[in-house]
């Protein structure tokens, strides 16, 4: 007889809704698992000033320098955040380029705004004749979008569209890293059940290096940066906990519509248990995960 909850737990593939009243992923195939909506906005942004800070301002991690004329790419760029930041600090001269699976949350570009270019695309599959063309690539966090077979192929891709000598920067959640409490160890194994029930690599950040260097890549440098989530932590804290409850909630209608996967039967229950996990790491000093950075350059 077929395992229950391993039927159940297959079935998240097919969810078509994050929760009721958010808007899901439309690409065919994906399997990304957050939604595409002003929620989702509103917490990319605040995850991104959250990021900037723990890496002491850095948004481009590898030390390098940059023609008038360069171009940069970011994958999974969300609503482009990352991208309009980076636009800040270069040439106007230089051109930005942006792709996602969703246009949801892409903003409206200013007409000034030439060198801005948003399209719908998936790392996995990207334009020919963008063939040894950017300076720099960006992704992070495709942890919840990238099956372990996409990974291999996203990174011989942005590996195709770097210049020689260009360099890819990538940053993901380490897995194993979350620590508090037993609301948040529970929600933790509900998340890698999850991901693996969607052929997802939830460990993904202990084979980045090894896959980089397979790609291609050399000079392979990974960072460690420890996020301290929960009041107590101050500022940085209070968004963490703000970001990372945010996106924890909007797992709510795939989670339920696999049947709940042993967490929670109820919308209800869902939120009850968020909001324990929250209360938990307000009051667990110590609370924190670990972000994990890498960069490398195309030879």
């Amino acid at each position: 007889m077929v395992n229950q909850q391993a039927a159940t737990e297959s079935a998240i593939v097919s969810a078509q809704s994050p929760r009721p009243g958010r808007y899901a992923h439309s690409f065919p195939g994906a399997q990304y698992l957050l939604p595409a909506d002003e929620e989702e906005r509103s917490r990319l942004a605040l995850q991104h000033e959250l990021f900037k800070r723990v890496m002491g301002g850095r948004i481009i991690l590898p030390s390098m320098s940059f023609d008038p004329d360069a171009e940069i790419l970011d994958s999974g760029t969300g609503s482009a955040i990352w991208l309009i930041d980076c636009r800040s600090q270069l040439p106007a001269s230089c051109q930005f380029y942006g792709i996602d699976i969703e246009s949801k949350l892409y903003p409206d570009i200013p007409t000034d705004a030439s060198n801005l270019h948003l399209s719908v695309a998936s790392i996995t599959a990207l334009p020919r004749s963008w063939t040894a063309k950017f300076a720099l690539v960006n992704q992070r966090l495709l942890m919840a979008g990238l099956t372990v077979p996409d990974w291999k192929v996203a990174l011989e891709e942005i590996h195709r569209v770097l210049k020689p000598g260009g360099f890819i920067q990538l940053m993901e959640s380490d897995s194993d890293s979350i620590q508090s409490g037993p609301e948040t160890a529970a929600a933790a194994e509900l998340l890698r059940r999850l991901m693996v029930a969607s052929g997802l690599n939830h460990e993904c950040s202990k084979n980045i290096e090894g896959m980089l260097m397979s790609a291609g890549f050399v000079d392979v440098y990974s960072e460690d940066v420890v996020v301290k989530v929960g009041k107590w932590a101050g500022r940085d804290g209070v968004d963490a906990r703000e970001d990372f409850g945010s996106a924890f909630r909007g797992l709510k209608g795939a989670v339920l519509k696999a049947g709940g996967m042993g967490y929670a039967d109820t919308p209800e229950e869902f939120d009850q248990k968020v909001d324990r996990q929250i209360e938990e790491w307000d009051r667990t000093e110590g609370s924190c995960t670990k972000l994990k950075a890498f960069y490398a350059r195309k030879p």
